[in-house]
């Protein structure tokens, strides 16, 4: 039966509480420990499970239920260590002692791994309101932020572009469930609309620190083409400035993508873990050298999923080094490819001219016969072949 969603602003944010979060099969799924942590101003209920860095912190949005990310968490705790917990006033933890502030709620998350040696560096995953909450511990603990995923995020511009009805509808919604919501929820529906009614502290904040970035926009959401608007306008320039940076908007998910499409999301987590292998390399090329990108490389290999590995990275960086006159650090490279893809043919190809250019005519003609060997058509490899037979 499909839900029936309040018309509100502020009402389809915390529609969750009326939908049950996706049900996915328990096989291979990692043991996950939980427990009440002592954050000073109040106890918070966290879980993990998963082995592995960097460490993925899960937040709900607005209402949540506490519960939504269930499907997700035993997926990602597949591949890297993950955490959930309950915000103050939510679930199974303590009430708030301290004023609803995102940068409260951002500090107590922050403790809570602290005091529980939860290794950083985090990739943050915030859907909703959620996502206020992870801004604000990016903009305080930037050096301890890996990645960031924002899943149909609140942002600044809604109320800028909602007409003056859907507001005045807004605010009573606002009178109404404040007269009946639990704690949680009640305290940031208040500080919503109260001290943060023009966003000033999510205003406030730096924009992400420069890790890798994907923004996940709901297609079918109920805030309509408004609320897509809204969140691209905002989030969009992070994602364009970013040098890891991905948007998707998902035209058959709902506001709770993670719901709707949770292997999108999954898949959306696992690139932020697992960035740009390409980009990593070069960096690594660029600001500390052939042999540190062959040592990172090789890190890479013992953590990544092979599939995000390809051919052409390494033979994109061996030619960069080639064309910068290092055909000895192109060697290493290309040396590194065939090793990886030992039935590439153009691996082997790329080796040849590298030994070619250095002057080692021997390895070169080994390595053009190996690429001919695999591909039988590769006229440039023949014809490298005859012109070094004839120059011997």
């Amino acid at each position: 039966m499909k839900n029936r969603m309040p018309i509100t602003f502020l009402g389809w944010l915390i529609c969750g509480l009326l939908l049950s979060s996706a049900v996915h099969s328990q096989s291979n799924i990692p043991k996950p420990t939980s427990k009440m942590v002592d954050v000073g101003s109040t106890k918070l209920w966290m879980e993990s499970a998963g082995t592995g860095g960097p460490t993925v912190v899960l937040e709900f949005g607005l209402g949540g239920p506490p519960h939504t990310w269930d499907g997700i968490f035993p997926e990602i705790a597949k591949f890297t260590k993950v955490v959930k917990y309950h915000r103050a006033g939510y679930g199974k933890s303590n009430l708030p002692t301290t004023p609803r502030t995102f940068t409260n709620v951002a500090t107590e998350l922050h403790e809570m791994l602290r005091r529980e040696n939860v290794p950083g560096p985090y990739v943050l995953a915030g859907h909703s309101l959620g996502n206020g909450f992870i801004r604000a511990f990016a903009h305080l603990f930037p050096e301890e932020v890996a990645g960031i995923v924002f899943v149909d995020p609140l942002n600044t511009r809604i109320f800028d572009l909602i007409s003056e009805e859907e507001k005045k509808k807004d605010a009573e919604w606002v009178v109404e469930f404040i007269k009946k919501a639990p704690p949680g929820p009640k305290a940031e529906v208040e500080f919503l609309t109260t001290d943060e009614k023009d966003f000033k502290e999510l205003r406030s904040f730096n924009k992400p620190p420069d890790v890798p970035l994907m923004l996940l926009v709901a297609g079918r959401n109920e805030g309509g083409p408004t609320w897509t608007r809204a969140v691209v306008e905002e989030y969009g320039p992070w994602i364009y400035e970013s040098a890891e940076g991905s948007m998707i908007v998902d035209p058959e998910s709902s506001h709770y993508i993670h719901r709707d499409n949770p292997a999108l999301v999954i898949e959306s987590i696992r690139r932020v873990v697992f960035p740009s292998v390409y980009r990593r390399l070069s960096r690594l090329l660029r600001e500390s050298g052939t042999d540190a990108a062959v040592a990172g490389y090789r890190e890479m290999r013992k953590r990544y999923p092979r599939e995000y590995f390809r051919e052409s990275d390494l033979n994109s960086l061996g030619y960069q080094r080639l064309n910068a006159k290092d055909a000895k650090g192109a060697i290493a490279l290309f040396k590194l490819n065939v090793e990886v893809f030992p039935n590439a043919s153009n691996a082997y190809d790329s080796l040849g001219e590298a030994y070619m250019v250095d002057g080692q005519k021997g390895l070169a003609i080994r390595n053009y016969r190996r690429s001919l060997e695999l591909d039988p058509i590769n006229t440039n490899a023949a014809e490298m072949i005859k012109k070094l037979e004839v120059s011997k």
